[in-house]
């Protein structure tokens, strides 16, 4: 593996900040160094800061028409991909991801990038004209002027992209922190977008701790809103410390999803769908279904397929052209998936196949979890409330429609979830009880850049993709106008 460094990018330039703290990135799949990063701290943070707001106050920018900015986005659109085995590959060997796993991100995340840019052409506006000839109202929308945006390690790049482009069409400045474990490619997004023509100031990013820069970043005076993906614990606590200064806040938080099987269901189309929803990207996914509730007169049969689908993954390193699954992001959260599974054991649900670390040759260096697959989970079952962010599934059984519903929104998540059947009438009323911001429909983690994502209750705030997505980095200005003098 090419070992790489990386500092800060700011002002359209890369630094290594002086007398900075120093993380050793290690793969997830190897145990073989692949990365040194040198953390931003509050230093670093305030001037990239203080340089946005200058760069926004100037306006070149946000005084760009609209249509301009979406062709340099478009422009850097075509840049990505024109890199794209490179950044595939920094992606794969930070993130422990598979090549294909990587490429496969990063087209989608050019997907919504050119959906984000093709939005400049139609930015919202609205003539209000109730009061006959003599008075107009007008609602314009304007950028925020500073948004910081912290991502976490699970998807890089998909995070950043249902963020960014959209922020930038919008006319703001943006100051990204990167996880420090994937900090790679948000650098070299950076680098291609400065080629594309995005001016220097506009954006910056700084790879640091969540203490520090994610901290600071929640309590800078000068910082308009936070833009967070991340766990649920993480997000209550920056709408805390953001809500000091009034901040507004986006947090597309942590998920419990339900896959609802019904009888009348395509049953290979929904074991397929089934074992993607929790094994893609190796469970590291908010959106997982990892609670598959399944109606109990097919259950024994859906089970056996499904345990014989997951059984046959293979689970290997990015090199492995035919892996699967990659590992665990670390050793830690390894052991914390791998403590849910005794849990689980210890709670009374029955293993039907997984539940450990392989110690095959290739794999034993890693921080690798089979896929893992419990029935006769029961709601009061850890592994049936908490996110596990990992490729282990809880099966539970119901007998009719309400039932289904009714365990589906047992959760104080909601985020998304999932339903397989081939009555209509059913599908649109259990996607309407469901309480979360998205439902898939004989489908599962398939989308297009024209909807909205976000959740409920404990998943989040706000939106990203489509229109919603602009919107959340603008706000309404009314302007009211008397074109006739008042008698």
């Amino acid at each position: 593996m090419t070992k790489r460094e990386y500092g800060i990018w700011i002002n359209g330039a890369a630094e290594l900040p002086a007398g900075s703290a120093l993380f050793e990135r290690n793969s997830p799949s190897t145990g073989e160094s692949v990365a040194r990063v040198h953390l931003a701290g509050t230093t670093e943070l305030d001037r990239a800061v203080v340089l946005a707001k200058e760069t926004f106050r100037k306006g070149g920018w946000k005084g760009l028409a609209a249509s301009e900015r979406g062709k340099i986005l478009l422009r850097w659109a075509d840049l990505i991909l024109e890199n794209l085995v490179t950044l595939s590959r920094i992606e794969a060997d930070e993130a422990g991801k598979t090549i294909a796993a990587a490429k496969g991100e990063i087209e989608w995340s050019v997907e919504l990038l050119r959906y984000a840019a093709s939005l400049a052409w139609s930015i919202p506006g609205r003539i209000v004209n109730h009061e006959g000839a003599e008075k107009l109202g007008l609602v314009t929308y304007e950028p925020l002027p500073v948004i910081g945006m912290i991502l976490p390690w699970n998807f890089p790049t998909v995070t950043l992209f249902q963020k960014l482009p959209y922020a930038l069409v919008a006319g703001c400045c943006v100051v990204i922190k990167p996880s420090e474990l994937t900090a790679g490619t948000a650098i070299e997004y950076a680098r291609l977008a400065k080629h594309a023509g995005i001016p220097d100031g506009v954006l910056a990013v700084l790879p640091g701790t969540g203490e520090v820069v994610g901290q600071g970043m929640c309590l800078h005076p000068d910082i308009d809103m936070i833009s967070f993906t991340g766990s649920t614990a993480v997000g209550r606590k920056i709408a805390s410390l953001a809500g000091q200064s009034l901040k507004k806040v986006a947090l597309e938080l942590g998920g419990k999803g339900a896959n609802i099987v019904f009888a009348d269901a395509h049953l290979d189309a929904a074991v397929a769908g089934a074992l993607a929803a929790f094994t893609i990207n190796q469970g590291e996914e908010c959106c997982a279904g990892g609670r598959l509730l399944v109606q109990e007169t097919i259950a024994s049969e859906f089970v056996a397929k499904l345990a014989e689908k997951a059984k046959a993954l293979k689970l290997g390193t990015p090199d492995d052209v035919d892996a699967d699954l990659g590992p665990m992001i670390h050793a830690q959260h390894q052991r914390k998936v791998l403590d849910y599974v005794e849990k689980a054991r210890e709670e009374g649900a029955t293993l039907v196949t997984g539940g450990r670390a392989p110690t095959s040759p290739g794999l034993h260096d890693g921080y690798f979890v089979e896929p893992t697959i419990f029935t006769g989970v029961e709601p009061h079952m850890t592994i049936f409330r908490e996110e596990i962010f990992g490729p282990v599934l809880g099966v539970t059984t119901f007998k009719d429609v309400s039932e289904a519903v009714a365990l589906a929104n047992l959760t104080h998540y909601g985020l998304a979830n999932g339903i397989w059947t081939s009555n209509l009438d059913t599908a649109m009323a259990v996607s309407s009880a469901l309480e979360s911001g998205f439902v898939y429909v004989n489908t599962y983690l398939e989308t297009v850049p024209q909807l909205p994502f976000g959740g409920s209750k404990s998943s989040g705030l706000g939106r990203e993709n489509g229109p919603d997505g602009l919107l959340e980095f603008m706000q309404a200005k009314s302007t009211f106008i008397r074109l006739r003098p008042n008698p």
